[in-house]
């Protein structure tokens, strides 16, 4: 049996941050294969491969939870932000699965512009959780995810508005309204997670 030196209260901080650290590498992973579509089968498997492991990640937090007395914070805000990354990181992988699902040929400079912002929202959910622990300058990181999340509500919304203009296949339009709302939704769950992280905040304040 390994034993572990580190403070079991500790010991959250740094299993969120390694979290985290597989959301940000999918991100990126998905912005990179998108890039060059016939090898992008690769990155599915990339892709499926750090969503395993956010998971072995999340059931440990899980564990951690149910074995420990003294939390750093309320047992269910820990729960909370666990749950939430894992859904950013499992939204990620279903772009992924969608894009070799429906086949899908041209990625329109929309859901580029969108991957963009889910690349940017993930890394500022990062620099957040890294600064959950002192519980200084979270908020700020939390106010730009919001901006983002904006940002893609406004993308998304005018390249869905674009493919019911008459100019796309009924089909192409289908396979790309559900890819836009996939793009958008991964972003409102980073929003999720930052509501979550500014919740600890003020209560651990």
């Amino acid at each position: 049996m390994r034993l572990s030196f580190v403070p079991r209260e500790r010991r959250f901080y740094q299993l969120f941050d390694q979290q985290v650290t597989f959301i940000v590498s999918a991100a990126e992973t998905l912005r990179d294969g998108l890039k060059d579509l016939p090898a992008f089968p690769a990155c599915q498997v990339a892709l499926k491969e750090l969503e395993h492991q956010g998971d072995d990640v999340t059931h440990e937090l899980v564990r951690s939870l149910n074995r420990t007395f003294v939390t750093p914070f309320d047992r269910e805000d820990i729960y909370a932000l666990a749950s939430g990354l894992d859904d950013v990181l499992d939204y990620i992988e279903e772009i992924g699965d969608t894009v070799m699902l429906y086949r899908i040929g041209t990625i329109p400079s929309a859901a580029t512009e969108l991957v963009e912002l889910i690349c940017a929202a993930v890394l500022e959910l990062q620099n957040g959780v890294g600064k959950l622990e002192g519980l200084k300058g979270v908020e700020e990181h939390g106010i730009e995810v919001h901006r983002l999340e904006n940002l893609g509500d406004t993308a998304s919304r005018r390249a869905i508005g674009d493919l019911f203009s008459g100019d796309t296949d009924a089909l192409e339009v289908i396979k790309l309204k559900e890819f836009f709302t996939l793009l958008e939704d991964a972003l409102d769950r980073c929003e999720d997670v930052a509501n979550i992280l500014e919740a600890i905040t003020i209560k651990n304040a």
